[in-house]
C-alpha cells in the first residue's frame, strides 16, 4: 500500500492542505462495491456449497477489508498523524476484546421459537410438524 505522501492530491482548502481527488474516492467506492458483490456471491451457488466455517471466515475477512478501507480513507486515518491511527487501533482492540469476552461469559439464550418440554413420549425422538402442532395446542389450552 502506498503512503499518503506518495499519492498525488489536489491542493485546496483554507490552509492549502492536500486532499485526495474525486477520482481517488470513486476508485475507493468501486472497490467497496466489488467487495460487497463478493460478499453477496458467497451466499449464492456455487459458493454457498462451501463449508459453513469457510464461508464465515471468508465473510469476516471481506468485512474486515471493507472496514479497513472505510476507516483509512473516509475517516482520513490514512492521512492523519500515526498517533491518531494508533489511538484508534487501541480503542478498537479494547472494544473488540470486551465484546469477545462478554460473548464468552454470557450464557447462550434459548431460541424463543424452540418448544419447551417433550414433544413425544420417547426421549430423543425427532419431532414432526404434526407432533409439534399437537404439543402447541396442548400447551396453549
Amino acid at each position: 500500500m502506498e503512503h499518503a505522501s506518495d499519492l498525488s492530491f489536489e491542493e485546496d482548502g483554507p490552509k492549502g492542505h492536500a486532499h485526495p481527488s474525486v477520482l481517488f474516492y470513486n476508485i475507493i467506492a468501486v472497490s467497496l462495491f466489488v467487495i460487497t458483490a463478493l460478499e453477496v456471491c458467497v451466499l449464492y451457488p456455487p459458493l454457498n456449497q462451501m463449508g459453513d466455517y469457510i464461508r464465515v471466515i471468508l465473510l469476516v475477512l471481506l468485512a474486515l477489508g471493507k472496514f479497513v478501507v472505510v476507516v483509512a480513507f473516509f475517516m482520513h486515518l490514512f492521512f492523519d498523524a500515526p498517533l491518531l491511527t494508533f489511538l484508534f487501533i487501541v480503542g478498537m482492540v479494547i472494544g473488540t476484546g470486551t465484546v469477545v469476552a462478554l460473548i464468552h461469559v454470557m450464557p447462550a439464550a434459548e431460541h424463543p421459537l424452540k418448544p419447551k418440554g417433550k414433544l413425544h413420549g420417547l426421549p430423543g425422538a425427532t419431532p414432526t410438524p404434526h407432533a409439534f402442532e399437537q404439543w402447541r395446542q396442548a400447551t396453549s389450552a
